[in-house]
């Protein structure tokens, strides 16, 4: 255990360079994760509203490097393989749910979560079908330690099924419930396989509009409020930008790189807020659940790129 502030603290902020140095978000969510579960408060309080503010500015950021021609055609291309992607899986969820009989609101946030978009999916299911903290937290804890696997063990997966940066974009951007993740785990890959996984994440985001109406129809919910983030279009709208005007390649590399020092910061941000209750809230059948889910979602969505 740290019981001295300070010195989780300097552990966690050490753990942050680390990740700069490296530009490896997986190094910052790790050393950060690892000093918040020995330790009884987040060590940088002060830095948790910036966190997802950072995610959002990096993707922004990254849309000036990718051009709007290069979006549509992304979009396009895995377009069918999302939208089965994601019936195929709600399909899935429901069908485990069934079988192992687990609590109804548990098994809707966790498997809009895996098929939409993890944490934004669960917090914006979640007043529509009326979930308690505890089922909330349950998600949520299961959702991250998912994306932290995800982040250290994909890019080697990618590398050792041979697959190219544009599949490997389109897979993560599948496979891995957070944008955050999807995008850092992609941009580890390379920054090919950034651009590519976050426009197909993106495009997978849209579908939360949807699912919120169907779940407030099946749950007999008039609490279907829902926004499309905004951080959509500010990503389309630069890669505009970036196509109409012509960008210098040594400020594209300038950008790439904040990008990449942006999103090691957003994930050492959600690393200092993974607690001991946080984890401990989750019981062994959702965590079932959430695993047998999320392995099929990951085949699947290769399956798919692979085929598409």
């Amino acid at each position: 255990m740290l019981a001295n502030p300070n010195l989780a603290r300097i552990i966690s902020f050490a753990a942050l360079l680390f990740g700069c140095l490296y530009l490896n978000p997986a190094f910052a969510l790790l050393g950060a994760m690892m000093v918040r579960l020995l330790s009884t408060d987040n060590p940088f309080p002060v830095f948790s509203r910036y966190g997802k503010k950072s995610l959002q500015a990096a993707i922004i950021i990254l849309g000036f490097t990718i051009g709007f021609q290069t979006l549509l055609s992304s979009a396009n291309q895995y377009a069918l393989a999302t939208i089965i992607y994601i019936c195929f899986l709600l399909s899935v969820g429901s069908l485990l749910w069934w079988i192992f009989r687990l609590d109804k609101k548990e098994a809707t946030l966790i498997t809009g979560g895996t098929a939409i978009c993890g944490g934004t999916a669960i917090a914006t299911l979640s007043p529509i079908i009326d979930a308690k903290p505890r089922q909330i937290g349950a998600a949520m804890a299961l959702v991250f330690v998912l994306n932290a696997v995800a982040l250290i063990f994909f890019p080697y997966i990618g590398g050792f099924l041979n697959l190219s940066q544009e599949e490997f974009g389109a897979w993560v951007a599948l496979a891995i419930h957070d944008t955050s993740s999807v995008v850092a785990t992609a941009a580890i890959y390379g920054e090919e396989s950034a651009a590519v996984a976050t426009t197909v994440k993106l495009g997978r985001t849209l579908f939360l509009v949807p699912l919120a109406f169907g779940v407030a129809v099946i749950f007999r919910s008039k609490k279907a409020k829902f926004e499309i983030p905004w951080f959509v279009l500010g990503f389309i709208l630069a890669a505009m930008a970036g196509t109409l005007v012509s960008i210098p390649a040594d400020l594209q590399a300038a950008l790439v790189f904040i990008s990449k020092l942006l999103l090691v910061f957003a994930l050492w941000v959600i690393g200092c807020e993974i607690d001991r209750d946080t984890l401990r809230s989750t019981s062994p059948s959702v965590v079932y659940f959430g695993l047998g889910l999320w392995a099929i979602a990951a085949s699947s969505a290769l399956f798919l790129i692979r085929l598409f």
